[in-house]
């Protein structure tokens, strides 16, 4: 646990698939037809609106969370119910848990330290993560730590502070588009957040771990950025080859902070899959 309040704390979690008749669970639930459709209509566009909900399960109120990266001023953690050992990240340490409740209650007792002045900071925290963390601490039968619950905390959501660094009038905009506009690197070009149950069900949990850390540290890059807290640095330099992709690499500065950086890594023939890019970027990584 951390010994004394943080001034901010990053906040990114990953979620996998609930089971399918959640999709209709949530349809019965929260869908309301036109009282002008007839009923052939509105059959219809209940399979339709069921149909596309079972393609984002993970997105659900009921989908368990599996991760939670969290990254202070000192440190970063994530904890996860992942089978990895033995995973090794510079900066980074990540804590095993049995189950989702485990996770939650750890991640509780990391919250708990936070008080009044702590920033909780995050890409659409106010929309999914931090909504998503109460929900599952309910339905866990986790006590909620104070940082949730007062609603006079302090947030800083990246995605909505955006607003103010754009003319565009959005009301979502992704990370990815972010990371490109500070010039740092988008690993969500790799991996997204989608293809994390699928990854998941399959057992490649160290690339969801490694996934989660890079997650988590570029939202905190984000920050210093948005908030005037990182230094200047040179203009990204745009790839003069189209073969060039950019990776994730971490590397540690005089503070023994992780930051990620943009590492060209040049691609031969065919693009490879999204399952060879991340061996490539676990490997980099150190994992």
């Amino acid at each position: 646990m951390w010994l004394l309040p943080p001034e901010y704390v990053v906040l990114d979690i990953e979620t996998t698939a609930g089971e399918p008749i959640e999709a209709e669970v949530w349809a019965r639930r929260c869908w309301n037809p036109s009282r002008t459709w007839k009923a052939v209509t509105i059959g219809e566009r209940y399979l339709e609106v069921v149909a596309k909900k079972e393609e984002q399960l993970a997105l659900l109120d009921s989908a368990p969370i599996i991760s939670v990266a969290l990254k202070t001023p000192a440190e970063c953690t994530v904890v996860h119910r992942l089978d990895v050992t033995g995973i090794q990240l510079p900066g980074v340490s990540f804590e095993a848990c049995p189950d989702e409740r485990t996770v939650l209650e750890k991640v509780a007792q990391f919250l708990a330290c936070c008080d009044d002045l702590t920033v909780l900071v995050g890409h659409n925290i106010l929309g999914f993560d931090l909504p998503k963390l109460r929900r599952r601490m309910l339905a866990c039968g986790v006590r909620l730590p104070r940082c949730l619950v007062s609603r006079d905390q302090p947030v800083f959501d990246t995605m909505r502070e955006w607003r103010l660094f754009t003319v565009d009038d959005r009301a979502f905009v992704g990370l990815d588009e972010v990371l490109e506009c500070c010039g740092l690197n988008n690993h969500k070009e790799l991996l997204s957040g989608a293809q994390v149950p699928e990854l998941f069900a399959a057992g490649r949990h160290a690339e969801i771990a490694a996934y989660a850390a890079a997650d988590v540290l570029v939202e905190w890059n984000v920050f210093l950025i948005m908030t005037g807290q990182e230094p200047s640095r040179a203009a990204p330099v745009p790839s003069e080859s189209p073969s060039e992709q950019p990776v994730v690499a971490v590397e540690q500065n005089g503070d023994s902070q992780p930051h990620v950086t943009i590492s060209p890594a040049t691609v031969v023939g065919a693009k490879e899959e999204s399952g060879d890019e991340l061996q490539r970027i676990l490997k980099e990584l150190g994992v």
